[in-house]
């Protein structure tokens, strides 16, 4: 009789460790699995960033616009996100930031190739330049906006801004100063930024 409840403690006890085991391998393995899913988005390279600072990535990412809808964000092709919820997001085919981020400049909600408030970043690296639209009363017209690295104050574009921040690079500096009306301004800041990068200038001529 005593072997007998040896042998059924003994099954028991066996019983119990092979679940264990098994919860814990299911675990891992749904641990591995969720991190694989976490890396294959962050490789998407979709994402948008909420006010609270935390990054959420998605398999893919859309403007979505149209005459009966309000301009949003469509995750993994469910998913809505307002333009309220984040500061920032990055689809297929832009950057963009809103204007709560900016130190200055004009308030604006019109939509065109991005969220409306949001700015574009059209050029990128050690200068970023943004660009954002508004309505002037008569159309949407841009507004530039320039920052030193990803850190900095993303400020109003002025030329006296501009020079201060590429005053190091004297072929930047120079094409800037030089340039005054022989190209739209929008490709003069965009190219003066370019070169201070050290970039090719935008620029075909």
């Amino acid at each position: 009789m005593a072997m007998k409840t040896t042998l059924t403690t003994f099954s028991l006890l066996f019983a119990s460790a092979v679940m264990i085991s098994s919860c814990a391998t299911n675990k891992m393995a749904a641990n591995q699995r969720s991190a694989e899913i976490r890396s294959s988005k962050e490789l998407a390279g979709f994402f948008v960033t909420k006010k609270d600072g935390n990054t959420q990535y998605y398999n893919s990412l859309e403007l979505v616009k149209g005459a009966f809808t309000s301009p949003h964000l469509l995750a993994d092709g469910k998913i809505k996100i307002k333009s309220s919820d984040i500061v920032a997001y990055q689809t297929t085919t832009h950057y963009a930031v809103s204007q709560a981020l900016f130190s200055n400049g004009r308030k604006s909600f019109v939509s065109k190739e991005a969220l409306p408030g949001f700015a574009v970043r059209v050029v990128k690296g050690k200068l970023n330049v943004y660009c954002k639209k508004y309505f002037n009363g008569n159309a949407a017209v841009d507004e530039f906006y320039i920052q030193s690295g990803n850190d900095g104050k993303i400020s109003l574009y002025s030329a006296d801004l501009m020079q201060k921040m590429i005053a190091e690079n004297d072929q930047a500096l120079n094409y800037f100063n030089d340039t005054h009306d022989k190209v739209a301004m929008a490709e003069k800041i965009q190219n003066a930024a370019a070169i201070y990068n050290n970039k090719t200038a935008v620029t075909k001529n």
